[in-house]
């Protein structure tokens, strides 16, 4: 194993290895459906020529998109460059020592010896073992064997570009949250912080509804909420890669006094409205309608609409 998430990919360095043989990526926006081997024909050869170009590997004289001698001598130069054996094409060798020798098993005593192995197979590039990436550098995003699992599917998964941060924001705090505002990231995992701003604000996303995608694609989120995306200051460390991060958002401060409450007593509905539940003097519980404001060391600003709140009231936390 040579890479994990969030480690950049660049052209023809060993990923993963498996069986001894190397995994690497090549640029190219057609996928590695097949294996490419001598005398194959098609724009996939002619990507494949061209990335060993890019590599300082000549293909001349081979026509483009043919897998001639110069293609071959190229991939023995890329496997020697990686370290490793080039993998030749034992079918073809094994198809060319029959043909030689079909002709003395029916007593004809001019054909040909067969010729060794070494003379007639040929380099190629299994398709196990390259996989074309339309942009490099590409990055990691994961990994999903360790040492000694057998390969039963993808070994390694990439993406283009840079890595993004997305958040899941309480509706009720919506109105809080504009692009450009300060943010802090931090991974509790790993210990690493970061600064950014704001980019966007979404809109509200209600996991299982049908229409936003489920709880799977809603990174685990159970309720409504507000996609959020950080800009970072500079390009995100790879030690946030794939880790559950905290997010915080320097909104405002207020001016004077305000009322609160405390952010475990605050609701928010799929129809978006924020409320919190007041307790009367004989036990009776009311729903007031409030508007969110600054929050601070867990309690909320709320500013009530249709009155119905005061200070010195009871209100349910924990709901």
């Amino acid at each position: 194993m040579f890479t994990r998430p969030g480690r950049t990919v660049r052209a023809a360095r060993a990923l993963v290895e498996y069986s001894e043989r190397p995994v690497f990526a090549l640029p190219g926006a057609l996928p590695m459906y097949r294996d490419l081997t001598f005398g194959e024909q098609g724009k996939d050869v002619a990507q494949l020529q061209a990335a060993l170009r890019s590599l300082g590997h000549s293909t001349r004289p081979d026509t483009e998109g043919v897998f001639g001698a110069g293609t071959e001598r190229a991939v023995t130069a890329l496997y020697g460059a990686l370290g490793y054996p080039v993998p030749v094409d034992a079918a073809a060798a094994a198809a060319d020592d029959s043909s030689a020798t079909d002709g003395a098993a029916d007593g004809d005593t001019t054909a040909k010896p067969a010729k060794p192995a070494a003379e007639t197979a040929h380099a190629m590039v299994p398709s196990s073992e390259a996989v074309f990436v339309p942009a490099l550098p590409a990055r990691v995003v994961s990994v999903p064997v360790r040492v000694g699992d057998a390969v039963k599917g993808p070994v390694i998964t990439l993406a283009r570009g840079g890595m993004t941060l997305t958040g899941m924001l309480d509706p009720a705090q919506g109105g809080l949250v504009t692009p450009g505002l300060k943010a802090e990231v931090l991974s509790e995992a790993t210990g690493a912080h970061a600064a950014g701003t704001v980019e966007s604000v979404g809109t509200l996303v209600t996991p299982g509804d049908g229409k936003s995608g489920d709880t799977a694609s809603s990174g685990g989120a159970t309720g409504p909420y507000l996609p959020l995306t950080i800009r970072p200051a500079k390009s995100w460390s790879t030690r946030f890669a794939g880790q559950d991060v905290r997010i915080t958002i320097t909104a405002a401060a207020t001016s004077g006094r305000v009322l609160a409450v405390p952010e475990a007593a605050m609701s928010s509905g799929a129809d978006t409205r924020t409320t919190v539940t007041v307790v009367d003097g004989a036990g009776r519980q009311r729903t007031v309608q409030v508007e969110a404001g600054v929050s601070a060391d867990g309690m909320v600003q709320v500013t009530p609409l249709h009155g119905g709140l005061a200070a010195g009231d009871d209100v349910v936390v924990g709901r």
